[in-house]
């Protein structure tokens, strides 16, 4: 499994988070409702009242006009239910009405009153619950089920028979006379219930969901996007598919105070901005190239894998080396070349901005391109050197360029044909080593052309250039696998086009320093001094 910054890729995606996370948000808020406005969000209270018929026998009140069985059946009525929402100053659709309100048949001992003993009486009552936000809403609606309930009663039996005014009893309140309904009991303070609010009920919560829920499919999408990207995000990656070390990260080139000076400028950090965080990269990649050791060649550890025969004495064969051992490294490092995997655009500002920094430093430098013999009508021409190639060749053939101390040296007075690459290449380049300190050679993609290959006997340090997002995962392995194959004195990745965080100290490493307010005047002048020699070419140089 390749290392996958997630943290980062998190990090880099934020505005997709932000953006899903407010879409997800407005979608809840203006999503509808299963309720009117008016109807609260939450019902933590509930209060109980207390409804029967007179019973019948001996010593009751009444003669019994109504039977438990009818009253919960118009108490379940949604007419009737609903005038009990009207009367509460509520407006509540039908299918929420069973949240605010119910009704059940329980079984109760009732002592009759009348003028004869007192007589105990079984009979069914019926529980009239109400619900509210608070306890006085609770207490109202279950009063007003009540209240309803025996207005809906009173209705139905004058439907049948007219009002009878000998049934009425004076002086009780609390007793339909003429139909046998009674108020038992009526509410008076509510429990709570424990209820909680319904998901999505309230807006505030469901802007809450719709914000997190947003914000997570996001994330899941960076993830996702993450784990099937096949492309170099970071040195991790790096290291971990062409199998060598990254001798140095390149921040993505940021437009510099500097203007473009020649044709090379715009793409050569070191002129155009020398004191960004890009040119001190390429300052760093210099001593690196000058004092870090190669890279170890690494691969298989199996004896086998290696091709070794065991027997012959347990020896590699010709031109191979053991995976431990760093590759072999020549006394000196005057021949550079700059290779990548695939056709990474940052390959030519390598070679180029490298051959800036050694000039910088007041080096001459030699930088040659192999791409222009590719570039030629079917890789053929006519060299004008055709026999042995000497210094003078070479010195006369030798073209200034937009950079002091910084030379370039045509392919093809001295190659007609892509194949004389491995015969005379040695000879130009150890032509070059006399007239220059450094020779710098770019050459094509690895993987496409055999340039590289044909270079790597007659160079002292190669450089491979990956660049974020573009370079993939298998195009690194095959080319870390050649380069191992070809036993190439790679010294390690250059990793171009890296985002760099806000946080990051390589943006403010070359800040002028701060003054303190208790600075002394010579401190003062000391950092101004500094601060003057940041911004400028010959600033640059001095550090390198």
């Amino acid at each position: 499994m390749e290392p996958i910054d997630y943290g980062g890729a998190i990090r880099r995606s934020w505005r997709l988070l932000v953006g899903l996370a407010i879409l997800g948000a407005v979608i809840a808020a203006f999503a509808p409702v299963g309720h009117a406005k008016r109807v609260k969000s939450a019902l933590p209270y509930q209060a109980t009242a207390v409804v029967g018929t007179a019973p019948n026998g001996p010593g009751s009140p009444l003669n019994g006009g109504v039977t438990a069985a009818q009253l919960m059946f118009l108490a379940s009525k949604t007419d009737t239910q609903q005038g009990v929402a009207d009367a509460a100053g509520l407006t509540i659709p039908d299918s929420a009405l069973s949240t605010y309100m119910s009704a059940t048949a329980v079984a109760a001992t009732l002592v009759g009153s009348g003028a004869g003993p007192v007589k105990k009486n079984s009979a069914q009552v019926i529980q009239l619950t109400g619900r509210g936000a608070t306890a006085a809403d609770a207490v109202l609606m279950a009063n007003a089920y009540s209240s309803q309930l025996g207005d809906v009663v009173q209705t139905a039996t004058n439907q049948k028979q007219a009002y009878n005014p000998k049934a009425g009893i004076a002086g009780n309140p609390g007793v339909n006379a003429y139909t046998g309904y009674n108020v038992i009991h009526a509410a008076e303070f509510a429990t709570k219930t424990g209820a909680k609010a319904p998901l999505g009920a309230s807006r505030k919560v469901r802007v809450l969901g719709g914000m997190a829920i947003g914000a997570a499919l996001g994330a899941g999408i960076v993830l996702l996007r993450e784990l099937l990207d096949k492309r170099l995000r970071n040195a991790a990656r790096a290291e971990a598919n062409f199998g060598f070390p990254v001798a140095v990260e390149v921040p993505a080139a940021t437009v510099g105070a500097m203007p473009a000076v020649g044709a090379l400028a715009p793409m050569v950090d070191v002129i155009r901005d020398p004191d960004s965080p890009g040119a001190e990269a390429y300052r760093m990649l210099r001593m690196s190239v000058m004092f870090e050791s190669l890279a170890p060649l690494s691969g298989a550890t199996d004896p086998y894998a290696l091709g070794i025969d065991a027997g012959n004495g347990g020896k590699l064969p010709t031109g191979q080396r053991a995976e431990s051992g760093p590759t072999q490294e020549r006394a000196d490092r005057h021949v550079v070349l700059v290779a990548s995997a695939g056709s990474e655009p940052t390959r030519p500002h390598v070679a180029a901005n490298l051959a800036a920094i050694y000039a910088e430093a007041g080096e001459r430098v030699v930088i040659i391109s192999t791409g222009e013999v590719e570039a030629r009508v079917n890789g053929v021409g006519t060299a004008s050197v055709s026999g042995e190639i000497g210094i003078e060749d070479v010195r006369a053939r030798l073209e200034p360029s937009r950079l002091d101390h910084v030379s370039r040296l045509p392919l093809h007075p001295f190659i007609s044909r892509s194949g004389q690459l491995v015969t005379r290449m040695p000879a130009i380049l150890e032509a070059a080593r006399s007239l220059s300190d450094v020779v710098i050679v770019e050459v094509p993609p690895l993987l496409a052309v055999h340039h590289a290959e044909a270079l790597i006997p007659s160079v002292d340090v190669v450089l491979v250039v990956a660049e974020c997002r573009l370079t993939t995962f298998d195009q690194a392995r095959r080319a870390g696998d050649l380069l191992r194959r070809m036993a190439a004195p790679v010294l390690g990745v250059v990793l171009t086009n890296v985002r760099l965080d806000r946080a990051d100290i390589r943006h403010s490493a070359l800040a002028p320093l701060p003054v303190t307010e208790d600075a002394t005047p010579q401190d003062r002048e000391t950092v101004g001094a500094l601060g003057a020699g940041v911004g400028s070419t010959s600033g640059s140089a001095t550090r390198a």
